[in-house]
């Protein structure tokens, strides 16, 4: 493996010839790939195998949320990507055919009291509890990002995926901190096509207090509920 700092080939990732090429803060990594690979199918392999796959599949939709991805740059370790860093915390809590009511958006963080949780057919409804009730807001803390992930499974059409994501954001600017908050996130018309083919969904919700330059201060734990 070797390592090259700056920008000498720019940022690379994939193949080049017997070499994969990956780029990490700045860093291009380059490491040899085996000459031969032969699947196994051992039942023990496959589910591993599938269980990456439903978390890289996650990750990649968690990271897609900007909040989301400030909060998990912010809390990795160095010389690991954002894109690792979840998929290292969620590997434990997937399944083999979808994500699970135990996956996570967010690394911790205060608790998020959601009641009425709704996931319909063109909207996301929720009831947040007042945040002040459950951490210290300061007057730096204006505004407030809701991030949301909608896993759906169960499709009425056999034919289709076993299992489909979506992300939502939604921004309140001059957020109030003190009173509860009645949430509404619409779905756009490619989303309502893909909650239209599922019978049950697992909701996400992590909501991210921000200062006036848009920077996140603070965040709340993932919020998970199976329906």
């Amino acid at each position: 493996m070797a390592i090259v700092n700056g920008n000498v080939l720019g940022n690379l990732s994939g193949k080049l010839g017997n070499l994969s090429a990956r780029t990490v803060e700045g860093k291009t990594i380059l490491a040899a790939r085996p000459s031969s690979f032969n699947v196994s199918y051992d039942p023990a392999v496959v589910e591993v195998r599938q269980k990456f796959a439903v978390t890289a599949k996650l990750a990649k939709n968690i990271s897609a949320l900007s909040a989301l991805e400030a909060i998990w740059k912010n809390s990795k370790e160095n010389g690991i990507s954002v894109f690792n860093t979840i998929f290292k915390k969620n590997f434990q809590f997937s399944d083999t055919d979808k994500p699970t009511v135990d996956n996570i958006i967010t690394p911790g963080g205060f608790a998020l009291d959601v009641q009425t949780p709704v996931v319909g057919a063109n909207s996301i409804t929720a009831d947040i509890s007042a945040l002040n009730t459950v951490s210290v807001f300061t007057a730096e803390e204006v505004d407030l990002t809701i991030s949301a992930l909608v896993c759906f499974y169960n499709p009425t059409n056999p034919d289709d995926p076993a299992y489909q994501l979506i992300n939502l954001s939604k921004d309140e600017a001059g957020f109030d901190f003190t009173t509860a908050y009645s949430l509404s996130m619409a779905l756009n018309v490619l989303q309502q096509a893909v909650a239209a083919k599922y019978q049950n969904s697992i909701l996400y919700l992590s909501v991210a207090s921000k200062n006036a330059d848009g920077k996140v201060v603070q965040y709340s734990a993932t919020y998970s509920h199976n329906s």
